[in-house]
């Protein structure tokens, strides 16, 4: 069967640096509001915070600054609230997921990706995730949704209500998302991510330790060969998504309409680098000295992006 593909910036808004819950959520308020780019000013994220994350942590990719993402000060700026309810139960959420279906077109809960056909998972692993329920046919009893295929795309699907009752119901965080839009002024925005932004960028610091000694990190005696290669490949993609996010906001400020070269130059760096440690996730083995040349090359370009960045 043919994937019916939703329309989005598929691009843009993948599962490199944000995950499904953050991901279902832009991709909804994308719709919805002109100055979205101005919710990623925060996304020039340091590369020694992702290798700790990752590399040093151990925690998943997609649990990266999960409690700081939706920044209630930055969805405000653009007249956006984020509602997040727990439930016991499916038939206690329903109502309140129909009115938020009635009231923005969506509702996000979370769910186990078991009870779902369309998942590599499907009566196999219990996994927490989240889909977009976008409308109900009370006639039918079916739930119209928005969910990752096995490419990680965003499509549609169809399923009876029992579906979605057991998905919810046996999830291990039984929550409800939505977000509701309202009017806010687009210059006042604009400045305000402006000055949130330079404070950030005040206090931002990266030792490039990632860049400078990825030699040494894959060469650790305490890691397999296959587990680095697989880390270093999540840490490039949280890399890779969250430049490809901020380069949305450096483009809706005209002062830094510059600096998106050198940010776009920094997305293929690191996507040229991903493709390098796909192979090492295969094969357990990397061109070491050409992966060495090209986390130099990538550390010059963010050391000059941050240069421009601080250029008054």
């Amino acid at each position: 069967m043919k994937d019916d593909v939703y329309p989005y910036d598929v691009q843009l808004y993948d599962r490199s640096y944000l995950n499904c819950y953050q991901r279902q959520g832009i991709v909804m308020l994308a719709e919805q509001v002109p100055d979205l780019p101005l919710f990623f000013y925060n996304c020039l994220v340091s590369s020694d915070s992702m290798l700790d994350h990752v590399v040093r942590d151990q925690i998943p990719k997609y649990a990266f600054q999960d409690g700081q993402f939706w920044d209630p000060d930055a969805l405000a700026r653009i007249g956006v609230t984020r509602q997040y309810l727990p439930f016991n139960t499916y038939a206690e959420a329903k109502q309140t997921i129909l009115d938020a279906v009635a009231d923005v077109g969506y509702a996000i809960p979370h769910i186990d990706v078991f009870y779902l056909p369309h998942c590599p998972e499907y009566y196999n692993q219990h996994v927490l995730h989240t889909i977009t329920l976008t409308g109900y046919d009370a006639d039918s009893g079916h739930w119209s949704l928005l969910d990752d295929n096995r490419a990680s795309v965003l499509c549609r699907y169809s399923y009876p209500e029992a579906v979605i009752a057991a998905a919810f119901d046996n999830g291990v965080l039984r929550h409800v998302s939505w977000f509701p839009t309202g009017e806010y002024d687009a210059e006042e925005a604009g400045q305000g991510a402006a000055i949130a932004f330079a404070k950030n960028l005040e206090n931002y610091q990266d030792s490039y330790v990632l860049l400078t000694g990825i030699g040494e990190i894959i060469d650790s005696p305490w890691v397999s060969p296959k587990r680095i290669m697989t880390l270093l490949y999540d840490v490039f993609s949280l890399y890779d998504g969250s430049r490809a996010c901020f380069h949305e906001f450096v483009s809706s400020q005209p002062e830094l309409s510059d600096a998106g070269s050198i940010v776009r130059d920094i997305v293929q760096r690191c996507r040229g680098i991903r493709n390098q440690l796909m192979i090492g996730k295969a094969t357990g083995r990397v061109d070491k000295p050409r992966l060495q040349a090209a986390c130099l090359d990538l550390k010059g370009a963010e050391e000059a992006l941050v240069d421009r960045l601080r250029r008054p």
